[in-house]
């Protein structure tokens, strides 16, 4: 099969994925295979919401702080960042986070595609983090 016709039947399976997902339970996948995220996206995505949410709640789970600490010193989590221009300690910084820091990590890691932070927010509030995002979100409104 040649390169054409190989991109015109996974373009197709991608198409009868999306129905096969459903939006209202997986609203983010929904987002991500309509944006064409990557896999590295996703998971870069996922590392930077896990470390802002460690730092939204820091203090509620002390198990939390051991599986943080060992993540500080991951080297495939500090590789995996490193390709979208993000170094580890800005994602374990000792603040809240923020919308602003929000805004800065999508655009660093989805570049190439233009990211509205609120309906990224929106897919993930129900999905993954939805105290992180309702966070976030309100942020958004305030401006």
């Amino acid at each position: 099969m040649n390169v054409e016709k190989e991109i015109e039947q996974l373009k197709y399976q991608i198409k009868l994925l999306k129905f096969m997902v459903n939006a209202d339970d997986f609203p983010f996948y929904m987002y991500a295979l309509d944006h064409n995220f990557s896999e590295n996206q996703v998971n870069a995505l996922m590392k930077v919401l896990l470390a802002m949410n460690y730092r939204l709640n820091q203090n509620a789970d002390e198990s939390l702080r051991e599986y943080h600490e060992f993540n500080k010193n991951d080297d495939q989590l500090k590789s995996l960042l490193h390709r979208f221009g993000i170094e580890i300690h800005e994602i374990y910084k000792d603040e809240l986070p923020s919308i602003t820091e929000f805004k800065h990590y999508i655009h660093r890691i989805f570049a190439h595609n233009d990211i509205n932070a609120k309906h990224l927010l929106l897919s993930l509030q129900s999905q993954h983090y939805g105290k992180l995002c309702e966070y976030l979100l309100h942020q958004l409104e305030d401006k």
